[in-house]
């Protein structure tokens, strides 16, 4: 029973289990297309790629945002400070100096200003009536007075159109005081970060100044067309009358002007030929009439005006300056221009504006004209280093030619030289007239006057022969190449013997070069002192020939600062001042500048100082002093000099209060003559002569010592009373008599001529030369054979001044004493004679035998 029960529950149980087994139906998938399967693929990776781009942007924007930020800043915190006095500076710039006073004391006063190369006339905006200041707010910035500097819907406007141009004016989305930034600053770039700059300056400034305060400075510097800026200057020029006295239809035509004055202006009319068969006639008054009238709406338009008054506006007749009508109106105006005519620039203005625009070519890489540019628009301040009272006692003294120049100018308003005329194309004669110009330096290398040319100056940057115009400088180079190498290397002493003799045989056949007159040397040797003294040309040629022409060059070029060309480097220039363009004035006189200041250089500079807009210093100058030559060497060439003024061709320039130093010279063919003299006080030149070398046009010949003596040297001697007449002696330099047969420092036994001057320092080539006395030569322990051969010395030295026991072609020597130069008593071996034996150079009991010529110090033998 058991098992039966068992059996069927267990057959009962497996059919449950049967049952149980049996899965339930599945429903019914419902199978999706491919195209849908790959959609849905497609669509996942878009929106994760969308997904992604957004997250990108959103990070990427946050950092651009983060540095925009920063970088917007960076241009807030540069205009926080900005003020209408820094915006105006930034346009003007200024020239000063110092001036004495009526107490004699010097102050700093304005000399020059250059308003952004334009012209005004300021005026309080008490001045300016309303419905003037309307016509320009309701036309240019309607919102001007509740806006804070910047009208942000025309600021949106003017940056898309940066990118879009869809118009083609700059102005529309500027405010009346982001123009009036960016007039007064000159920042006209066209990038969005001028326009940033632009921004920030007028937040700041709007912050700063009342909106009255913006308006007038705004209107004061406005261009109207041309050099016309500002609307009191734009009031007369056009309406002949100031800016209180404008009518409202007035008003409306100069604020019409400014949208673009070369198209509005009333006064332009002009041809613009974009199309050589249409070319497109501009008319700026029938251009300015609509303009006006859009004016006149707006202040209708704004309720400052009347309908009726809008009509009646738009009818008024306009009187312009230029018109017929007015001009029989006012019959004085033209006058009145013709006496507000600017007047022109000083030399000194001049001569500071040149200056200035060689240090902006060097130092920003600029042409001639961008560097004047930038000069005149920056908002410099330039401060200069001219002496008032001498620049105008020169400028006086020039303005008559008969002051110093009596060869010329029969007609002293006529300058008119004694040339033969030269003749126009028409057949009339011309006048060549001679120029003169001056220059003088302190030794610190200040400009301490510069007068360019004689007569009244009545033009600006005209021709200036004192820092500009290159000339000729003649003999007055020989100090500065081989007689100041010479002396600086131990070459060349006080009385070395120098050859009279040219170096070379010239084109013509004759001997080259020759000395003045056209004389031939005369074979025998001068001794320096002399050489320099009568200026001979033999002689310096000689002395470049033996040191050559590399090493003179360079000495000249770069220790004492002469301009010298490249092709230069050779005998002419080096020797005679023949020059390939010539120096300027200024130059020659600073490179004679250390032979009066112990050896030291100071670069000759009117500019002492430039500060820019910030007040900045961007330049200054000192005179960056340097030892060019050593003391001993400037003062044997300071002695050298003064012999030239006492003895020489230079006598002419002596004074009885100063001593004086310095060296004439001329030029082949007389058409140029130079002096530079050397005072304790100052150095100073002057340049005669011609512009143009044409046929027989020259200069009297040995007048340049004559015209500096006339022109500085009374102002020389008596201005500067609280100084020494005399230089400062270098305490190392031997000051002894010179042995008149060897040029040596005179021993016990020596026959003793005048006072010479010896370097004491010993150096490899150099030793004092002394004389022992039987005029031969004892050199130092320390001498070298090349020093004693530097004195002339060594028994083959017959050629020499006293020159060894074969001296027989001594000059004054020998036995019969036939080569005395200008006699003496026989065998008395003097240069110029005098008693036998008397030693005396040039001297003597009777004087005559100077070599040139007694006491009338003749030129023969030399280029002056």
């Amino acid at each position: 029973m058991k098992d039966k029960d068992f059996m069927a529950s267990h057959q009962h149980g497996s059919a449950d289990n049967e049952v149980r087994r049996t899965p339930a139906p599945k429903k019914k998938k419902k199978k999706h297309s491919k195209a849908f399967i790959i959609f849905k693929k497609l669509m996942t990776v878009i929106a994760t790629t969308l997904l992604s781009l957004l997250l990108v942007i959103i990070i990427t924007g946050t950092i651009v945002s983060t540095a925009l930020t920063v970088y917007v800043l960076n241009f807030m915190d540069d205009s926080t400070n900005v003020t209408l006095q820094q915006l105006e500076s930034g346009s003007d710039t200024y020239f000063y100096g110092n001036q004495t006073n009526e107490a004699g004391e010097k102050e700093l006063v304005q000399i020059h200003s250059i308003q952004n190369d334009f012209q005004r006339i300021p005026v309080d905006i008490e001045r300016i009536p309303q419905h003037v200041r309307n016509a320009f707010v309701y036309t240019e910035d309607e919102r001007f007075y509740v806006h804070d500097g910047v009208d942000y819907k025309r600021t949106f406007s003017a940056f898309a159109n940066m990118f879009l141009h869809f118009y083609d004016t700059e102005q529309g989305g500027s405010t009346i005081t982001q123009q009036l930034v960016k007039n007064l600053s000159g920042d006209d770039e066209h990038t969005p970060q001028r326009k940033i700059r632009e921004i920030f300056s007028a937040m700041q400034l709007e912050k700063t100044y009342s909106k009255d305060e913006i308006l007038e400075e705004y209107l004061n510097y406005i261009g109207f067309g041309g050099p016309i800026n500002g609307i009191q200057l734009a009031s007369i020029r056009y309406f002949g009358k100031n800016v209180e006295q404008l009518t409202v239809p007035e008003a409306a035509v100069l604020a019409a002007i400014p949208k673009s004055p070369e198209e509005y202006g009333p006064f332009v009319e002009y041809h613009r030929d974009n199309d050589p068969k249409e070319p497109v006639v501009i008319n700026g008054r029938a251009n300015n009439k609509p303009r006006q009238e859009y004016v006149l709406y707006k202040l209708y338009e704004n309720g400052a005006i009347t309908f009726d008054e809008y009509q009646q506006y738009l009818k008024a007749p306009l009187l312009y300056t230029d018109s017929e009508e007015f001009k029989k109106l006012h019959p004085e105006y033209d006058a009145k221009k013709l006496e507000e005519k600017e007047k022109a620039y000083s030399w000194i203005v001049d001569a500071t504006y040149y200056e200035a625009v060689d240090i902006f070519m060097e130092k920003y890489d600029l042409d001639y004209s961008q560097a004047m540019n930038k000069i005149q628009k920056g908002g410099y301040k330039v401060y200069t280093t001219y002496d008032d009272k001498m620049q105008k006692y020169i400028e006086d003294k020039m303005l008559d030619l008969h002051n110093f120049y009596p060869y010329y100018a029969p007609e002293i308003n006529g300058y008119s030289a004694d040339i033969e005329p030269l003749n126009h194309p028409d057949g009339t004669p011309e006048i060549y007239y001679p120029h003169v110009a001056f220059v003088a330096l302190n030794y610190d290398g200040e400009v301490l006057c510069a007068v360019g040319n004689v007569g009244p100056k009545e033009d600006s940057l005209v021709s200036n022969y004192a820092v500009r115009d290159r000339r000729q400088v003649g003999s007055t180079i020989k100090p500065l190449t081989g007689y100041g190498y010479g002396i600086e290397t131990g070459k060349l002493c006080w009385g070395t013997g120098i050859k009279d003799a040219g170096i070379m045989t010239g084109e013509d056949g004759n001997p080259w070069p020759l000395n003045y007159g056209k004389q031939a040397g005369y074979g025998g040797n001068v001794m320096a002192y002399m050489a320099l003294q009568q200026s001979y040309n033999t002689c310096s040629a000689q002395l470049v020939d033996q040191y050559g022409l590399e090493e003179v060059y360079k000495f000249s070029k770069e220790k004492l600062g002469l301009d010298l060309a490249s092709l230069d480097k050779l005998y002419s220039p080096l020797s005679l001042g023949a020059l390939d363009y010539g120096v300027t004035l200024e130059n020659l006189v600073n490179a004679y500048l250390p032979y009066g200041n112990n050896g030291i250089y100071n670069e000759a500079h009117i500019i002492s100082r430039i500060e820019d807009s910030n007040q900045q210093v961007i330049y200054q100058n000192n005179g960056n002093p340097r030892q060019a030559v050593s003391d001993e060497t400037a003062y044997v060439m300071n002695r050298l000099l003064k012999n030239v003024v006492d003895h020489g061709t230079g006598t002419a320039a002596r004074l009885s209060n100063k001593e004086v130093c310095g060296k004439t010279g001329t030029t082949q063919d007389w058409y140029d003559e130079a002096f530079v003299g050397l005072t304790p006080d100052f150095v100073s030149g002057i340049t005669v002569g011609f512009k143009y070398k044409y046929g027989q046009i020259q200069v009297t010949s040995g007048i340049s010592a004559q015209v500096w003596q006339n022109l500085i040297g009374e102002y020389a001697n008596t201005m500067y009373p609280e100084t020494g007449p005399y230089f400062e002696k270098v305490k190392t330099v031997i000051e002894s008599p010179m042995c008149t047969s060897t040029g040596r420092i005179a021993g016990q036994y020596c026959p003793r001529g005048i006072i010479g001057y010896w370097k004491s320092q010993v150096t490899d080539t150099y030793s004092p030369p002394y004389c022992d006395g039987a005029h031969g030569y004892t050199p130092s322990t320390q001498a070298t054979t090349s020093a004693s051969d530097a004195q002339g010395g060594g028994a083959a030295g017959g050629g020499d001044v006293g020159g060894g026991a074969a001296g027989g072609v001594d000059v004054g020597g020998g036995a019969a004493g036939g080569g005395d130069v200008g006699g003496g008593a026989a065998g008395g071996g003097d240069i110029g004679g005098g008693a036998a034996g008397g030693g005396d150079i040039g001297g003597g009991a009777a004087g005559g035998g100077d070599v040139g010529g007694g006491a009338a110090g003749g030129d023969a033998g030399g280029g002056v």
